[in-house]
């Protein structure tokens, strides 16, 4: 058992005990600055959330909702025609936008009287609420480039605006519903 007389006169400054303190101090600077580089890393590169600001999304993500983003995902794969995504739709834009992935490169788009068609054949839409406005093309998207749009096709600014977005420019994948992406 410790000598309590010795415990009461340990000063605070005691040479012996200093070099025990600095240390617990650099541990806990360590293991902050350690937990704050990986907080970082993993917004940046895995995992991170936002909320639905708009409507244009609507009825698959009403605005308030809240999403996670799996930012990992496009590092293996390729975004697929109906993936939801969030997107920067230029390069240096400051709001991330969501939308639905609709056209892919090399495909040729064109739409006509509301209707959507990839390469000639109508694309079955079930999530889109409103009319597809106005008639574009037919055009084929460019290399390396996604055309997308919203759900809520009245209320959405989307490709028909600011035209096919960079791969580059999609941060991730969104499954409505589903909280936790890595599934």
């Amino acid at each position: 058992m410790p000598d309590i007389k010795q415990w009461k006169k340990r000063s605070l400054f005691d040479p012996r005990y200093v070099g025990v303190e600095r240390r617990k101090s650099r541990n806990w600077a360590f293991l902050l600055l350690g937990s704050v580089v990986l907080t970082i890393f993993i917004q940046n590169n895995v995992i991170s959330g936002g909320i639905i600001v708009d409507k244009s999304m609507y009825p698959t993500l009403k605005e308030g909702e809240y999403y996670l983003i799996n930012k990992y995902i496009f590092h293996f794969a390729h975004p697929q025609r109906g993936d939801i995504v969030v997107l920067f739709p230029w390069k240096y834009a400051a709001e991330e936008y969501v939308k639905r992935v609709v056209g892919l490169e090399g495909e040729t788009l064109l739409i006509r009287n509301g209707t959507v068609y990839i390469n000639g054949r109508p694309l079955s839409e079930p999530y889109a609420v409103g009319s597809t406005d106005p008639n574009i093309g037919p055009t084929v998207i460019p290399k390396g480039k996604c055309f997308v749009l919203g759900d809520n096709r009245t209320n959405s600014m989307d490709s028909r605006q600011f035209g096919a977005v960079e791969s580059e420019n999609i941060q991730g994948k969104i499954k409505p519903g589903e909280w936790f992406p890595l599934r």
